[in-house]
């Protein structure tokens, strides 16, 4: 190199300069944002694994956050502007508080933590500052969103889509405000949703993790989302939010609050032929088969201490199992035993049988008439209509005694029993000693103080 003259050592130079630059510009160009699989090899793996970063440029560029991060300080603006958003959530200042968060999430996109806390204060937290259930269901809203434009920058992560199903299936179905925020997740009270009179959905909330929304129910759509979390964790990414197979049982269970739903809502949904239909599919859902030739959660696969265990499994499967794995019968019993108590898998299958027997579904109904009958006035007819119900009702549990325990059963039968006992004192008719329900009455005698008490706030009878 020595012997070159000065402008030939320049050349070389040069020359080696352009060489480099090939890999670099191989490994290193810029994906056309409108062409995923375009862009050099880092570009195209950034895609891949979803760790593109294109939104950074909608930092405020007038602010001393966007300051902090040309000069290379992103931690220093990220921590500066959780300060702020602590700030903005003390004076309740919430439209600055949203932004401050929208904030943080341009400049930590992939931080997982930062979605699931903000979705979930919003959700859940600032919604109950508010005084209106039309103001607190907005929050909610906004909480939704934003976990759902978490899970959008962060496909592969399986906690955000479950995030998401929790909003709109725990949330929006179980809160206190529950029978509001279902009714205003079918028709939003926003008026920007409302057209030619009639209310519709807000369409980037009511709807599943395909954008498309299949249908106006919100344990349907956390169904969905439910399903993607899932997806997503038979990927290969693992979710630190609970055990693997109570996570896996999300989906089913959507579809149990589903039917549920049905009955509690009443009107022209309780107790008909949909609603079968409902706990028809939650039964299967739970024990034997799912949509897309995927199996139902009874079965999967789990690994135990025991080996392979699956939940619905009679004895000829035991005995393949033990087999398969060179343990007992015995041993491997113990296991899905073992298992199916942790998932509860029996209870829910049990509930799903009892709910879709036909004999259970005209129970329902009757006791369901009787109510309403009593509500209107017509005593007599109550009575009659509540008889039979509860007869239907002692039938439908004669095959299945090891419901009589559970809440929402016996508060129906006692509901029901109370309903007709009521409606004969109005009337002035002898009370009788015997009834269908009365094995259940006679079981159950402490919680009969209770349910009276709900009858009387329900019918606004005051305690003689």
């Amino acid at each position: 190199m020595n012997r070159l003259s000065s402008q030939n050592r320049k050349l070389v130079y040069l020359g080696l300069i352009v060489l480099l630059l090939i890999p670099v510009i191989w490994l290193g160009r810029p994906a056309d944002s409108a062409q995923t699989s375009s862009g050099g090899v880092l570009a195209q793996l950034r895609n891949k694994h979803k760790l593109g970063e294109t939104t950074l440029g909608d930092v405020d560029p007038s602010s001393a956050t966007m300051n902090l991060v040309l000069l290379g300080m992103r931690g220093v603006a990220t921590n500066v502007l959780w300060l702020e958003h602590d700030d903005f959530k003390t004076k309740k200042d919430w439209p600055k508080m949203r932004a401050a968060a929208k904030s943080i999430i341009l400049l930590q996109p992939h931080y997982l933590q930062v979605w699931r806390y903000q979705g979930w204060d919003l959700a859940y937290n600032v919604s109950a500052e508010w005084d209106l259930v039309k103001d607190r269901y907005y929050w909610v809203k906004e909480g939704g969103k934003f976990t759902m434009e978490g899970a959008k920058q962060n496909s592969l992560l399986p906690e955000l889509y479950w995030d998401v199903g929790r909003i709109l299936g725990q949330k929006v179905g179980r809160s206190d405000e529950w029978q509001y925020f279902r009714k205003y997740f079918k028709e939003d009270p926003d008026p920007k949703f409302t057209k030619n009179g009639i209310k519709g959905p807000d369409p980037e909330f009511a709807r599943d993790p395909s954008r498309a929304i299949k249908d106006d129910d919100n344990y349907l759509c956390a169904k969905e989302w439910y399903f993607r979390a899932n997806e997503a964790e038979a990927a290969g990414q693992r979710q630190h939010i609970m055990m693997k197979m109570l996570f896996r049982q999300y989906p089913a269970r959507s579809q149990f609050d589903y039917a549920d739903a049905l009955q509690r809502d009443g009107g022209n949904n309780a107790f008909t032929e949909r609603s079968r239909l409902a706990w028809d599919e939650a039964y299967d859902d739970w024990t034997t088969k799912y949509r897309n030739g995927k199996p139902g959660f009874g079965k999967e696969e789990w690994e135990s201490p025991g080996g392979t265990i699956i939940l619905e499994a009679d004895d000829s499967v035991i005995r393949e199992l033990a087999r398969k794995d060179s343990i007992s019968e015995t041993d491997k019993r113990k296991w899905v035993d073992q298992y199916q108590k942790t998932s509860n898998y029996r209870f829910w299958r049990l509930k799903a049988q009892f709910e879709r027997e036909p004999i259970t579904v005209k129970a329902h109904q009757e006791i369901a008439e009787g109510q309403r009958l009593f509500k209107d006035g017509r005593h007599r007819e109550a009575i009659d209509m509540l008889q039979q119900g509860m007869a239907d009702y002692a039938r439908a549990l004669a095959n299945y005694v090891e419901l009589v325990d559970e809440d929402l059963t016996l508060e129906e039968g006692l509901m029901a029993m109370i309903y007709w006992r009521y409606a004969l004192r109005l009337l002035d008719l002898p009370v009788p000693e015997q009834h269908p329900l009365k094995a259940l009455e006679d079981k159950q005698k402490d919680r009969v103080p209770d349910i009276e008490r709900r009858f009387r706030q329900e019918n606004g009878i005051q305690q003689n």
